[in-house]
């Protein structure tokens, strides 16, 4: 349950339990009602439900055309614009689609996302009163998301900033307190040691909580400051003679962005203040680990909703999360990172190798079993036959591992449970790649029904791609996939 840092540092618990072997098996009575009939069943969903729900997404986009895509709409505030995290999904269309199912099913309580990034879904998911529970495979993303699940006290935080100034005034020293592989192309040595007075001066602060508030502004200045260009979330340097010419003052960008976190995290505690008297049981969990294997609590599935993003392709072709994180995770305490281990911090792609396709070898072993699951899969790889091997060894190894990741994902879903998908297509070597008739191919081979498809342009024109040899282009519009079940007949679909 959330706790207020007032009285000590919030408890993240999980909500998510486990439930048997799933059926793809959907039953409905002639009543018309959806219903997977078991012990303690309690309460069957109309199965009107999918429709009312699919004509409310309908209705939006007909009263304005561009609903779904929120230009001039989405606004990063209440602890979403406390760190820019690379492709970030939109606080009010998450918020929006979570309202329109909370009117078709008012008994929907919780909400897992795999694929949880920074925090987005959790932080709408939270004020809205249903419970959360998210994991994510890089560690200064559940960082993230940790801080944006706590209730601060902002004039705590005001007085720790104060401190933190202080003891950063006070510190003569010119000793700098880390040391990795290539930290002098990445850190020009002025700010490198004002860093380190920084990184001191949180790491003396008693309460784990507050440091963690303050690591997230020590990695939101790190980007501003290190030699790596903002332009691009791949690590890529200034030119020697830009690095030497850069007007920088590191502290006082740190204390400019504490003071704008702050008036962030005062609105996010109002936010989740809300949701908590919506729902005085609400529980939150964010955790590290790999969606191909994500943990459930206990022995049944509880959630009733899923909302994500998954990569759009496998990390180094597409989004880099893990070079973007790298920097800033050299400078935070390990012990104040959620799931940090040495491994991951090895080079600049040690979590990018980790994510959804980031292993090619062995990869074509796997396209016949895959093929027999998803057409538009199929249709796609026949496509890349003319072209270089490496070109099909990188679209089997991100479907085999989004594939494989789906079994874990839905073992934590509730039968019938409503599922939100944002999803965008990409190109490998010049060849469109369906993602999203790729995925809705896997759910519906798991026994998964597909609702409504949006359709949206990302604001501003396209998320920031990792352009390599062709291989990818910039992406200016999303889906977004909703689909319900799969049916488990041997559990109640809520209970």
């Amino acid at each position: 349950m959330l706790n207020d840092n007032r009285t000590g540092p919030a408890v993240v618990e999980g909500v998510m339990d486990r439930p048997s072997a799933s059926s793809a098996v959907e039953e409905r009575g002639q009543d018309g009602y959806a219903t997977a009939p078991g012990p303690g069943a309690q309460r069957r969903l109309p199965r009107e439900a999918e429709e009312q729900l699919a004509c409310r997404l309908r209705e939006r986009a007909a009263l304005a055309p561009e609903f779904w895509s929120f230009s001039g709409r989405s606004r990063r505030e209440a602890g979403h614009g406390i760190f820019a995290y690379p492709a970030m999904m939109v606080p009010q269309l998450q918020g929006a689609l979570l309202e329109d199912v909370q009117a078709v099913d008012p008994d929907a309580s919780s909400v897992i996302d795999p694929f949880m990034g920074s925090g987005t879904v959790m932080l709408e998911s939270v004020s809205r009163g249903l419970s959360f529970r998210g994991t994510d495979i890089n560690p200064l993303a559940v960082l993230l998301a940790t801080v944006k699940s706590q209730s601060y006290d902002p004039e705590l935080l005001i007085s720790v900033r104060q401190r933190i100034a202080l003891r950063v005034t006070e510190d003569q020293s010119h000793e700098i307190a880390v040391d990795f592989t290539n930290r002098d192309k990445w850190f020009r040595g002025d700010v490198a040691i004002d860093l380190s007075k920084i990184k001191r001066a949180i790491s003396a602060e008693r309460r784990k909580s507050v440091r963690q508030a303050f690591w997230v502004a020590l990695a939101e200045t790190i980007r501003l400051v290190s030699n790596s260009r903002t332009s691009t979330v791949k690590l890529h340097s200034y030119s020697a003679e830009e690095i030497e010419n850069r007007q920088i003052d590191t502290i006082d960008t740190f204390l400019r962005i504490s003071a704008s976190q702050i008036e962030q995290l005062k609105d996010q505690a109002g936010a989740l203040s809300s949701g908590l008297r919506r729902n005085p049981k609400l529980q939150v969990s964010c955790r590290v680990a790999d969606a191909r294997s994500m943990p459930t609590v206990t022995k049944r599935a509880t959630a009733d909703i899923l909302m994500t993003s998954p990569p759009y392709g496998d990390n180094v072709t597409t989004v880099t999360y893990g070079q973007h994180s790298y920097l800033p995770l050299q400078w935070i305490d390990a012990s104040d990172v959620p799931g940090m281990r040495p491994e991951l911090l090895e080079n600049t792609r040690s979590i990018d190798s980790l994510s959804l396709g980031g292993k090619l070898k062995w990869s074509l072993s796997s396209a016949d079993d895959l093929r027999t699951k998803s057409l538009a899969f199929a249709q796609c790889l026949d496509q890349l036959q003319d072209h270089p091997r490496n070109a099909q060894s990188r679209l089997v190894a991100f479907v085999r591992d989004l594939d494989e990741s789906l079994d874990a994902i839905t073992a934590n879903l509730r039968s019938n449970a409503w599922m939100f998908w944002t999803l965008g297509d990409r190109r490998i070597s010049g060849i469109p790649v369906p993602t999203v008739s790729i995925v809705r191919d896997l759910l519906v081979f798991r026994g998964s029904k597909h609702i409504e498809t949006l359709e949206r342009k990302i604001p501003g024109g396209s998320k920031r791609m990792a352009a390599r040899n062709a291989s990818v282009e910039t992406m200016n519009t999303e889906s977004i996939l909703v689909m319900r079940g799969p049916c488990d007949t041997g559990h109640d679909s809520r209970s």
